[in-house]
């Protein structure tokens, strides 16, 4: 009896976030695997989970597994080698799969604020099966400090590919607008509200909504909306129901990076907030270029660029280039199915990077 093939998933899923929860669903589709067996993400969360290692140890007989890292900005970080890791070492893990996943750029005091980068480690990681990353920063980093790689865009494109929504939305005609970052939106909500306003005086048939994507975003959607008076859309962890209410948009302005993902892969126009170089790496990738508008960016800046997103004709040039990514995802996924499938071994699907 050949040794069945399992997945570890380590992500963020499950928190209400979500461009976490988003990418989770996806590699669940993607895989045709509920993905059951998830390590934790945090410190914490391996501390209160470390009783039931043992029965893990128990099942892993006969069972091959590899670790799976879901994507985010998680490569270079010294706090995500470590997580993975342990993961690895209390799953058993043969390997680590990462596809999509993304790195800081050294530049970016804000997001290495918060978390510290260490390269050393992600180099002495050994059976590392990598297929790509999000974007062309994070190409140069791992090229910098870890390997040679390819772009293949965000994990989340593939959702509307393995998760088509059925039925199908309606048509487009909402103006959505999501602000949000850890810990707290970086935009000045008057400067958003009043290019919002200003730009649905333009298009008086289109209503507003706010979209709240993350918990933590409760109290900046509820201001941006009274300001607008604007309903607010908060996700509770239901991943269709925010898509569709993507899908509903005829502009998307978001300071989420995974709003934006989520309105490009459903072809939905969208303007990017950018207050993290992860936001750059991702808009790299789908269109060549810096997001316009960073933080401090005035009313008359932001409303500026809304118009421009509402081009057709840029809506579809980012349409055909992420066709481009999500058929380089879609490779990757395609070698993943055949280790499922027992048609390569591990070794085989660490070479296949």
């Amino acid at each position: 009896m050949r040794e069945r093939r399992q997945f570890i998933y380590l992500g963020w899923q499950g928190f209400n976030n979500f461009g976490d929860d988003l990418m989770h669903r996806m590699w669940q589709a993607a895989l045709a695997d509920p993905l059951a067996v998830a390590a934790p993400a945090g410190r914490r969360g391996f501390v209160a989970a470390a009783p039931r290692f043992a029965a893990h140890r128990v099942r892993r007989v006969r069972t091959e597994r590899v670790l799976l890292l879901g994507g985010g900005t998680t490569i270079g970080f010294a706090d995500w080698a470590r997580r993975t890791r342990l993961a690895m070492a209390c799953f058993g893990a043969r390997a680590l799969v990462v596809a999509g996943a993304g790195a800081a750029a050294s530049h970016d005091r804000f997001a290495l604020g918060l978390q510290a980068a260490d390269w050393a480690k992600w180099r002495g990681m050994r059976d590392v099966a990598l297929f790509g990353v999000r974007g062309p920063l994070t190409q140069q980093e791992c090229a910098r400090h870890w390997r040679q790689t390819e772009v293949i865009g965000d994990p989340a494109l593939l959702y509307p590919v393995y998760a088509p929504a059925s039925p199908p939305p309606t048509p487009r005609g909402t103006i959505g607008v999501c602000l949000g970052a850890s810990p707290t939106s970086r935009f000045d909500v008057p400067a958003v509200a009043g290019a919002v306003t200003a730009y649905r005086s333009r298009h008086p048939d289109r209503p507003v909504r706010v979209l709240q994507l993350c918990d933590s975003d409760a109290a900046v959607a509820h201001a941006l909306a009274s300001r607008l008076k604007a309903p607010v859309i908060a996700f509770d962890g239901d991943v269709p129901t925010m898509m569709r209410a993507v899908a509903e948009c005829s502009l998307l302005v978001s300071e989420r990076l995974h709003g934006v993902v989520a309105a490009v892969a459903l072809g939905v126009p969208a303007l990017p907030l950018a207050y993290a170089t992860k936001c750059d790496d991702f808009w790299l990738s789908a269109t060549g270029r810096l997001p316009t508008l960073r933080t401090g960016a005035t009313g008359s800046q932001i409303l500026e660029g809304m118009e421009k997103a509402a081009d057709p004709l840029l809506t579809e040039a980012v349409s055909r280039e992420v066709r481009v990514l999500q058929d380089r995802f879609k490779s990757a996924v395609d070698v993943l199915r055949q280790w499922q499938e027992h048609r390569i071994d591990t070794q085989e699907l660490v070479r296949h990077q």
